[in-house]
């Protein structure tokens, strides 16, 4: 994903798009983002930050995107990021094997088995493809010294915002990569990232955080049976995410891939979810009750009727 989302930011002009909702920087948001009128992404239950973002535009292309963070005590417990890139049609023939080489030739990360990744499935037929993978990482060192030189110096904006706010970040996060691309389906590559702290999730506290030494490291977790939980219950999560990303960027049935056989639809998870979000309604009606659009009985009844 990091390589992946580095073309996003490869131009020079910034732009606001008058078809496209724009967040900045300090915006907090839930439910949904939206990068067009037809393009919406569900966001996990919760109030989410804007961390960083950019937009761009230059010959014909256009890119944008953001990081998303869900922080609790000063820490982030939750990180997604989102980019999309537009293609003009002029330059098919030079940009769309470019891609493809990124995506699938990359040697830092990319769409292909790596042993930092957990999962992996695709689809790939010409320059159509259709990407997920589950993985783990050390945080800091992806932030601050990657491996890829091209992404060294790339996050200065958002480390200031860390810095400026007094964000913590957690030393190991377990998530999950969404990317797709067709000219079958209005040529938009759309590239996503979904990450946790894994004692956010319950998950056990990590001993080792470089990747090859992680208890989240595939070669690494049959020793480890609660972090094999804690990554499983993100895979399932995370094939649910994928399914509904490929509604939300339309992309063609063909692509489509079958992640059923990751989701584990385990009763005490399905409660869980549940909690969060009556939890999250909860707190939206009390966001309306404190700005006086609810009365008080008004409030407790329909929190009565959330807790029924």
């Amino acid at each position: 994903m990091k390589k992946i989302l580095i073309i996003f930011a490869l131009c020079f002009f910034i732009i606001e798009d008058i078809d496209a909702k724009s967040y900045r920087i300090g915006d907090k948001i839930s439910d949904q983002i939206e990068f067009y009128r037809s393009y919406k992404f569900q966001l996990p239950p919760g109030d989410w930050v804007v961390a960083d973002r950019y937009g761009y535009e230059y010959y014909g292309f256009k890119s944008k995107g953001y990081r998303l963070l869900k922080i609790r005590n000063k820490k982030a417990i939750e990180g997604i990021s989102i980019g999309e890139l537009i293609i003009p049609a002029k330059w098919v023939g030079y940009i769309d094997p470019a891609i493809n080489d990124i995506v699938f030739k990359n040697k830092y990360d990319g769409c292909y088995e790596r042993p930092e990744y957990y999962y992996l499935e695709y689809y790939r037929k010409g320059s159509s493809f259709n990407c997920f993978w589950i993985l783990h990482s050390d945080v800091y060192k992806e932030l601050f010294d990657p491996d890829d030189p091209e992404l060294r110096g790339i996050n200065s904006h958002y480390k200031a915002w860390l810095r400026d706010n007094k964000i913590e970040l957690p030393k190991v996060a377990i998530g999950s990569s969404h990317s797709y691309f067709s000219r079958l389906s209005g040529g938009k590559w759309f590239s996503m990232s979904h990450g946790f702290d894994p004692e956010a999730l319950g998950g056990p506290k990590s001993k080792f955080i470089k990747e090859e030494r992680s208890e989240y490291h595939k070669y690494n977790i049959s020793e480890f049976p609660e972090h094999k939980k804690t990554i499983e219950k993100v895979a399932s999560i995370a094939a649910k995410r994928h399914m509904q990303f490929e509604l939300e960027v339309k992309a063609k049935d063909h692509h489509k891939l079958d992640l059923s056989s990751y989701i584990n639809f385990n009763l005490e998870d399905a409660q869980s979810e549940l909690r969060e979000n009556i939890l999250d309604k909860i707190k939206k009606l009390k966001n309306l009750y404190d700005a006086g659009v609810l009365t008080e009985e008004e409030f407790k009844l329909a929190k009565k009727k959330m807790l029924k």
